[in-house]
């Protein structure tokens, strides 16, 4: 999977969504975003938004030592 736009993000807690918003608008619908973090709070808080949002997480991957990479489809 080839992300249209890649974001590492850290030392942020509780990844904000206006911070996923500015980012996801600079990728076409039906590309990817693809997230670094090792914000804690990011899984819970992305499931949300992806749903509120109507995008989808397409895939997580935890990399150690607390950062995790998130794909996220932009559908609209």
């Amino acid at each position: 999977m080839t992300p249209s736009k890649s974001v590492r993000i850290s030392g942020s807690h509780c990844l904000g969504p206006v911070v996923v918003n500015k980012e996801i608008a600079d990728v076409p619908v039906s590309g990817v975003l693809e997230i670094l973090t090792n914000d804690p709070c990011a899984k819970e808080d992305l499931r949300v938004w992806a749903k509120f949002t109507k995008n989808e997480i397409v895939k997580i991957e935890e990399l150690g030592d607390g950062w995790m990479r998130f794909w996220i489809l932009r559908k609209r």
